[in-house]
């Protein structure tokens, strides 16, 4: 079938005329013209008013449906104006604009176009040596100005970007750097553009404790002395005025860091907001290792903020929707070739690291106060788990008294009200019960436990860390528990070892402190070990400049904050010769054998997951996150092999 696009009146619409068949011959074509600026059928034509909109989008968009949807071959009305020859112009050069973008995306260019990008890039002197991956990465996002890069953590996205930001600055198209990111990402950026440039950023860091007058004076001005703007996911509604005024008066790159924040498309605050700054933007860039944890509804925001004014992604959100529930969907294949031209993905096995070391599981004995609380609480817990009808909040405090006990019973006797605490905003919550179940004896010793004795895991955890520190090397401890970072920060104080908290409680300036002494090359720090929640730091910092030792003293069933924490210490910038070293500290016969099973296990299938897939979806391995009915049959399994073999 063929038709013809031509205008109406003085370009008040484009009218679409049927060559060789007539309208209603397609199907349901009232229903998806709707959608198109309001579109009608009068007579045997399609008719789309262009009135208040985007000409080209709406020409894209009509391009999309006769071409994908009706299988029409398209005629352009060489009498329609220049209206329609601008838009036809227009189509034309960005279908051959994101063919050469996916050209670079695959690599397959002539050599001289890269050699002259770097060239370009340390005309600015940009001191660092970039991986041939990344090179490639920032050359793409340079040629298309707005991209997506899903690299895995530890690729060296933040570096990517800054030799992109290099190119542009020295093709004078841009002249500031406005990145919105997590509180966390804002070390990262300033240290990486100090290393990148060799010099320290003129930077504003806009957060909740940043004065507003000084929001207002640095951003409100004509004339802006900023290397680097920061703002916080959370601040962008509170001053997006500020900051569309930075954007409507420089010419400035905008960076999504951990972009997978914005995936809601149902939130009415921080993606809305956020999505608001992409119209002004010169250059846009979308960074997160998890493009789609969920579903491929997820790809919609970050597109939208890319490229506000074309349709890239081309399906709308419950067809993403529908698409994301069945493997086999034939759209999928095509969601893939839209998007393709405009991200890059850098995979973990690309990144050419030095294989880790990973010692098996060191298994301390419990004392029998310990073991006398931890059968007791095991007792309660798998009654609890094996009654269907126990509500969830009761089934997952029972998970976690049965984990606090296998690590320091005294913490049973601290309240679940701050759990959620240590977590990012987002995700469901459940109101925990506190009750324990025991009897007065057990609640007694449980009561008396912290002035009993020293918990066996914080002893041996002691002994590994000054083994580590007598031989010259740094230690991070990762800890679920917030009491557990504060008890083993004071026992390993108590034994001579100086250490820093990274978790939920640390203030921003003094996190930035610590990870800056901890990471100096150059100056020895008064410390030499670390304890961090994997759920507050899990994401965004960088230790492996003086770091090579991962200790995990408590675990959960969520393998997505195991594989962030692992990838701490494990990424690009390690020297050939640097061994990454993985510690576990179990309690004999405990959860503690069935979490590192588990954990294990999801973590072996999501890496053949991300992998093997373009755009993997965390859904498709649904218990990749916490506590799931596998994870609880393991822990009952554990409790009756046990109790077979001793009782």
């Amino acid at each position: 079938m063929r038709i013809k696009i031509g205008t109406q009146g003085d370009n008040e619409a484009f009218v679409i005329t049927p060559v060789d068949f007539s309208v209603s011959d397609i199907r349901g074509i009232r229903v998806y013209i709707k959608y198109l600026n309001g579109g009608y059928v009068d007579e045997n034509k399609v008719i789309i008013p262009l009135s208040n909109v985007d000409v080209l989008d709406i020409y894209h968009k009509t391009v999309e449906l006769f071409e994908k949807r009706f299988k029409c071959q398209i005629e352009n009305d060489s009498e329609a104006g220049s209206l329609l020859g601008s838009a036809v112009s227009e189509e034309e050069r960005f279908r051959a604009f994101s063919a050469k973008a996916f050209a670079i995306r695959n690599n397959d260019i002539d050599g001289s176009e890269l050699t002259a990008f770097l060239d370009c890039v340390k005309q600015d002197s940009f001191r660092r040596t970039l991986k041939p991956f990344q090179a490639l990465s920032a050359y793409h996002l340079a040629f298309a100005h707005n991209a997506c890069n899903f690299s895995v953590p530890g690729a060296g996205k933040t570096s990517t970007v800054l030799a992109a930001y290099a190119y542009l600055v020295n093709n004078n198209e841009i002249d500031k750097l406005l990145v919105v990111g997590p509180l966390a990402s804002f070390i990262a950026w300033k240290k990486e553009y100090f290393y990148c440039f060799g010099t320290e950023p003129k930077v504003l860091e806009i957060m909740g404790s940043t004065p507003d007058k000084r929001i207002e004076s640095e951003l409100m001005r004509s004339t802006i002395d900023l290397d680097l703007i920061l703002v916080s996911y959370g601040s962008v509604n509170r001053y997006l005025d500020e900051l569309l005024f930075l954007l409507r008066n420089n010419r400035t790159m905008v960076v999504l860091d951990e972009a997978h924040r914005i995936k809601n498309v149902d939130d009415g605050v921080q993606s809305t907001a956020t999505l608001q700054l992409s119209p002004l933007a010169r250059s846009r860039a979308v960074l997160t290792g998890t493009p789609a944890p969920n579903s491929y509804v997820d790809l919609y925001n970050l597109y939208k903020f890319i490229w506000p004014a074309h349709n890239i992604i081309g399906f709308s959100i419950p067809q993403l929707a529908n698409m994301s529930k069945h493997d086999e969907d034939s759209r999928i294949d095509e969601l893939i070739s839209r998007i393709a031209p405009f991200y890059i993905r850098i995979k973990k096995s690309d990144l050419g690291l030095p294989e880790p070391q990973f010692f098996p599981p060191v298994n301390v004995q419990m004392s029998p106060v310990q073991e006398t609380i931890y059968d007791a609480i095991a007792k309660m817990a798998v009654g609890r788990l094996e009654d269907g009808s126990t509500r969830a909040g009761s089934r997952l405090a029972a998970i976690i008294r049965l984990r606090q006990a296998a690590t320091n019973p005294s913490l049973l006797n601290r309240g679940l009200d701050d759990y959620y605490d240590q977590f990012d905003d987002s995700g469901p919550r459940v109101s925990l019960d506190n009750n324990l179940n025991v009897s007065d004896e057990v609640m007694r010793l449980i009561q008396t436990y912290q002035e009993t004795e020293i918990p066996p895991k914080y002893i041996k955890a002691g002994e590994i860390a000054k083994k580590i520190v007598a031989e010259g090397g740094k230690l991070v401890i990762w800890c679920e528990f917030i009491g557990t970072c504060d008890d083993l920060s004071d026992y390993l104080r108590s034994i001579g070892i100086e250490n820093r908290l990274l978790y939920g409680k640390t203030d921003y300036y003094e996190r930035e402190s610590i990870i800056n002494a901890f990471t100096d090359k150059e100056n020895p720090s008064s410390f030499n070990v670390i304890i961090a929640n994997p759920h507050a730091v899990g994401e965004s910092i960088s230790l492996h400049a003086t770091c090579h030792n991962a200790l995990y003293l408590e675990q959960s069933f969520n393998a997505g904050t195991y594989m962030q924490s692992k990838d701490r210490i494990h990424r690009v910038g390690l020297q050939e010769n640097d061994i990454t070293r993985y510690y576990y500290i179990h309690s004999s016969n405990t959860i503690d054998e069935a979490v590192f099973e588990r954990v294990n296990e999801k973590e072996k299938r999501m890496i053949e997951l991300i992998e093997s897939q373009e755009i993997p979806l965390i859904a498709d391995n649904q218990d990749f996150m916490e506590d799931t009915e596998d994870d609880i049959k393991a822990i009952i399994r554990g409790y009756y092999e046990f109790r077979s073999k001793h009782f």
